[in-house]
């Protein structure tokens, strides 16, 4: 299966954009032409009166409210990403063109993706094409954000002389237009104009990680810095393309405050990132469901179908089977929405990810067994780190452990993604089963799920060619929590035997432990191309 999250494709007229399930077309609000009263008597006009604007023109944003290129800059990214099924092995290397947005403090603004497994960085000036080199200083993967700054000190004030920061713009609505904002081959500034058709929770690049997004509608020009997209609002930032269905015509946009919180977060040394509550729940809506709940023909709320280990909910005491109703005041309705002061209804899930910040009172209203319960903590943010299966990775090759031609690896979600629809059977598909439900492994005290990724041919591995996707219970008699146990197990054979115990047939493996120490010399130096035998970090 492909990875089901989606890089930016590039705007390019010769592709096809694929269109997902939240990409419905939304309709065009048209604007009604004024009605023009005819006076009875009209007085001679030296001046005639100007013709009626088409309405195209009235939906491009007035040229004094567009800035000139002096707040973009060019990114150029040279990017390599990590073979995730040969962990010892790269990708070839390959570039990324973008569009950065100029802030306060020479910082600027692009897509977390556009610098991800990034090798080089370079700032470009739009009409000179100046180049510097750059790094990131605060980068999200989950809200797709990142922030850069000039790795060159000498050359940085002279770069950004004649630049000017933009400030951001919170304050679209539906109906809105923004522009889209490209470069053209001399740095000249190129407007598409989109409208806001809807505003929505959506994962932006990480499953299960849903912030809020502008569906927007327009006819957006394809150029070739088109990876990331800054849109404005009265010159100001009100949002990054995100996706673009050419077919449709429909822009899904990373909005304004989204990134403000993130710019506010990074603002003192100390980016904490976005808080989540960490639950699942299901909508209430079919009447014999909320008959099975006991629950009153207009009583509000979602049913709470899991709770993740360690979060903000979890924390608070949040448990599944819990009615789960009201969040800081807001209420919940039976399809998990509330009443947003600025967007109307709009999932629950923007009162904790875009309103809130790590360390802010969090108080939820549930109904456990018949009573309401009020439940108060701090509002947590889950590092990936801690997740039993890791969510996602970006900038780091994928932690493994190869022994006799055994390859050992911790389950990810990226891992999973990295297989075709035709892959999806055995093996694969009873790891992804394990990652949708983690429970039980982590009830067993396992930090990570280590398992059996592939089998090298060597002399150690003759007869276990198939026993690839088997999860690891034990190395030599030692319980296996996360892969440095692996590591270490493997230092400590048996009587010269390495026993490795599985979680289902055929349960036990056997390995010389001499045979396995010249087969790693053989990998070492062999047609595999394996350049070190472990990585843990």
């Amino acid at each position: 299966m492909k990875p089901q999250f989606l890089f930016p494709l590039l705007l390019c007229s010769s592709l096809t954009f694929a269109q997902g399930p939240d990409l419905e077309p939304g309709t065009p609000r048209m604007i009604p032409r004024p009605a023009v009263e005819k006076p009875e008597a009209a007085p001679l006009q030296t001046n005639p009166a100007p013709a009626p604007v088409p309405l195209r023109k009235r939906l491009l944003v007035e040229p004094s409210a567009v800035i000139n290129t002096s707040s973009l800059l060019k990114v150029n990214v040279t990017y390599q990403s990590h073979n995730l099924q040969i962990p010892w092995q790269k990708e070839g290397a390959s570039g990324r063109r973008g569009l950065g947005v100029v802030l306060a403090e020479n910082h600027i603004l692009v897509t977390a993706q556009m610098v991800a497994d990034a090798t080089y960085i370079e700032l470009e000036l739009p009409d000179s094409g100046q180049k510097i080199p750059a790094k990131v200083i605060a980068l999200d993967y989950e809200a797709n954000l990142a922030l850069l700054a000039a790795s060159s000190p000498t050359k940085e004030e002279a770069f950004f002389k004649n630049l000017k920061p933009m400030s951001i713009d919170i304050s679209s609505r539906i109906g809105d237009t923004l522009s889209v904002w490209q470069t053209g081959r001399v740095g000249e500034l190129i407007v598409s104009p989109v409208r806001v058709s809807k505003v929505m929770t959506q994962g932006y690049v990480v499953e299960n990680a849903a912030f809020i997004v502008y569906e927007a509608q327009g006819i957006i020009r394809s150029e070739a810095n088109s990876f990331t997209l800054p849109v404005a609002k009265g010159g100001k930032l009100a949002g990054l393309l995100l996706r673009y269905d050419s077919k449709n015509q429909v822009a899904t946009l990373l909005p304004a405050p989204i990134i403000e919180h993130f710019l506010k977060d990074v603002a003192d040394g100390k980016y904490e990132g976005f808080p989540s509550l960490g639950v699942e729940f299901q909508i209430t809506l079919d009447d014999q469901f909320r008959e099975y709940l006991g629950m009153k023909p207009d009583q509000p709320g979602v049913y709470i179908s899991s709770v993740a280990k360690g979060a903000s909910a979890d924390k608070a005491g949040v448990k599944k089977g819990d009615i789960m109703f009201s969040i800081n005041g807001s209420d919940i309705d039976s399809r998990g929405d509330y009443q947003d002061p600025q967007f109307g209804a709009l999932s629950v899930s923007h009162i904790v990810r875009g309103r809130a910040y790590v360390g802010d009172e969090v108080e939820i209203k549930v109904i456990r067994e018949g009573k309401e319960v009020v439940l108060k903590s701090q509002l947590a943010r889950k590092q990936a780190e801690d997740y039993l299966v890791l969510p996602y990775q970006f900038d780091k090759g994928p932690k493994y452990v190869l022994n006799g031609g055994l390859l050992f690896q911790e389950l990810t979600r990226p891992y999973l993604n990295s297989f075709g629809q035709e892959q999806q059977g055995g093996p694969i598909l009873r790891l992804m089963r394990i990652a949708s439900s983690p429970d039980e492994m982590e009830k067993e005290g396992k930090k990570k799920v280590v398992f059996l990724s592939a089998v090298l041919p060597t002399p150690s591995t003759q007869g276990y060619e198939r026993m690839s996707g088997q999860i690891v219970e034990e190395v030599n008699g030692k319980k296996i929590t996360e892969l440095a146990d692996v590591a270490t197990a493997f230092k400590e054979p048996k009587d010269g035997i390495h026993v490795v115990k599985l979680r289902e047939f055929p349960f036990i493996l056997h390995l010389d432990a001499l045979k396995v120490e010249r087969d790693n010399l053989q990998l070492m130096s062999g047609m595999f191309r394996v350049g070190d035998l472990t990585r843990l970090e």
